[in-house]
This record gives structure tokens, C-alpha cells and sequence, in this order.
């Protein structure tokens, strides 16, 4: 049970989809977006995945023989991911991977795997993400890059989390101008461009009127 699922892709971009329900009998599905079996130069970008059991997974923990690593230089980025509590963003066997500015929320996580690193993720980094709940976890054996990510409860500050709208409703301290300028990320979820104080997470923070109130919303 899975959604996209892809093995030996090159230079694929998934972008810009809707993923809703996705889940397994014993809640164990596979990725709503999921790269492996030497997935090479791929983009992943601008997905809402709401209450799937994983989310966007960058190889798997089964590696046969012939393949020495799932994902290299794949690209993870500006994807609201909500309530998938088997891996939000997963990375296992990957090499050159990045993971930049993705708002995930799943504060009541049973597994605790906002974020999940295993086994060997040669220079993968992970940074300027948004993780309303626990950490990311690190189960890996390799050395990772882990920069500029938000951790904590951010649940009042995103437009509506419970369906899926990650948008900021307001400019929080923790995520708005403090990120780290990153050459793969100049712009948002929407495509609105980012600036050289760049907001952490998908959604970069921009100030509309709607009946007084900041239009922030998915459109």
C-alpha cells in the first residue's frame, strides 16, 4: 500500500500534489512519495501529505545486494507533511541528499519520527525544517548535517494543522527571518520568492489583507 512509489528514477520532480489517507491495515504503508532502488537527482517539492501512515521516504531498510545506495542527491523540500507517524521524512541509505525547509506537524507522534535518519546517509543535510513535535530522529550510523531546524510545539501559530494548512497564521520569532540562505531554496510552498533572511519551514511568512486578517491560506 503506498503512493508514488518509484525505483531507478533520474532527475524525476514530484511536485505540487495533494496526498490524503494513504494508510496500511496495521498502519505500516509505504511513502506517499517514496524514492528508492538507486533514485538519482530527483526533486520532491510543494506536497500536502495529510494523515498517511509515511510520508516522503528516501529508501527503505531493505537494500538488496546489487544496490548500494537508495537515493543520491535527491532533493526534499517546501512539503507540508501532517500525522504520519510511521516517517514523515525518511532517509535510509542515501548519499548527497538534502532535506530543506519543510514544515511538518505531528505532535502526538507514537514513533517520534518527524524526521528520521537510518543507516548510512552520507553527506545528507537536513535544515531550516519546521517540526511541531519531537526531533528528528537519528538512527543512522553515518555522519549527518543537522542545521537551522525549529522544534516544538508550533501548532497555534500554523493556519489550520488538523487539515493540513502548515501556512503561518502569524510571524513567529522561531521561524521568521532566522534561516540560513540555501542556493536549492529561493522560494516557498506557494512560490513566493524567499529573501536573504529566509523563514524557516515550507511557507515563507508574507502579509496579506483579508477582512483585517493575514491571507495566508492554501489557494
Amino acid at each position: 500500500m503506498g503512493g508514488i512509489d518509484v525505483m531507478s528514477a533520474r532527475r524525476w520532480t514530484i511536485r505540487d500534489n495533494v496526498f490524503v489517507g494513504i494508510q496500511g491495515r496495521t498502519r505500516e504503508a509505504r511513502g506517499a512519495v517514496f524514492l528508492w532502488h538507486d533514485a538519482q537527482d530527483c526533486v520532491v517539492e510543494r506536497n500536502a501529505i495529510v494523515d498517511c501512515d509515511s510520508g516522503i521516504c528516501l529508501g527503505n531498510s531493505y537494500r538488496p545486494a546489487d544496490i548500494e545506495v537508495h537515493a543520491r542527491r535527491c532533493l526534499v523540500r517546501n512539503n507540508f507533511v501532517v500525522r504520519c507517524p510511521e516517517n514523515g521524512i525518511l532517509a535510509d541509505y542515501t548519499e548527497d541528499c538534502r532535506i530543506l525547509h519543510n514544515s511538518v506537524y505531528d505532535p502526538k507522534s507514537r514513533l517520534q519520527r518527524l524526521i528520521r535518519l537510518v543507516h548510512d546517509n552520507r553527506g545528507l543535510i537536513a535544515a531550516n525544517n519546521v517540526l511541531s513535535g519531537p526531533p528528528p530522529r537519528i538512527e543512522a550510523g553515518s555522519a549527518v548535517q543537522l542545521h537551522g531546524n525549529a522544534v516544538g510545539d508550533f501548532e497555534s501559530a500554523f493556519v489550520d494543522p488538523t487539515a493540513g494548512d502548515l501556512h503561518l497564521r502569524e510571524p513567529l520569532p522561531r521561524v521568521v527571518n532566522v534561516g540560513e540562505p540555501m542556493a536549492e531554496v529561493t522560494e516557498d510552498f506557494d512560490g513566493q520568492p524567499r529573501d536573504g533572511r529566509p523563514d524557516l519551514g515550507a511557507d515563507e511568512w508574507v502579509r496579506g489583507t483579508t477582512n483585517g486578517q493575514p491571507d495566508n491560506t492554501i489557494h
